[in-house]
């Protein structure tokens, strides 16, 4: 696992500056940022089988699914509540699956375009699995202890990702 610092060092806690970046973060140095995460990978991982997975939450999630569908189609994609990505002809370049985590409160993105999303991956004939969980909003899983107490649907979610992930990478 390689965590890339896209931000490039700029932190915060100060929420709108964390929006701003987010806001302002072009998506092509994003993906300059990934080859070059891949580029490492590959040449300090003899053992690497040439599988590749990329996730994000928030920021993340919709950045890895544009980084996908541009860059690196053959790696399999999970978005945990970023922007969907809806354009079919975007999405029928991607050749491995997608995983999406969504809450049904999220304001961020109606269910309408999570929808939309999934019936884009379903038409650009994308294996998917996109779930949308009940009664949570945004960033619903937020540290691990929520998944060592079993709270609902945080543990639902991160099985549905490492189930994804071990069906992925053991194919």
């Amino acid at each position: 696992v390689i965590a890339p610092d896209t931000f490039r060092g700029d932190v915060t806690d100060f929420i709108p500056k964390a929006i701003w970046l987010a806001l302002t973060t072009p998506q092509e140095r994003v993906n300059d940022d990934l080859d070059a995460v891949y580029s490492y990978l590959e040449s300090e991982n003899s053992q690497h089988n040439g599988k590749v997975a990329v996730m994000g939450f928030c920021y993340g999630g919709g950045k890895a699914i544009r980084y996908t569908s541009t860059c690196r189609p053959d790696a399999a994609t999970v978005v945990f509540y970023g922007s969907p990505l809806t354009d079919v002809d975007e999405l029928k370049r991607l050749k491995a699956p997608v995983c999406g985590v969504y809450g049904s409160e999220d304001a961020q993105f109606p269910k309408i375009l999570l929808d939309k999303f999934q019936s884009a991956l379903n038409e650009a004939g994308v294996e998917n699995d996109v779930r949308v969980y009940d009664g949570v909003g945004h960033a619903f899983w937020s540290d691990m202890e929520q998944i060592e107490r079993g709270d609902r649907p945080q543990a639902e979610a991160y099985g549905q990702c490492t189930s994804f992930l071990r069906r992925f990478f053991d194919a």
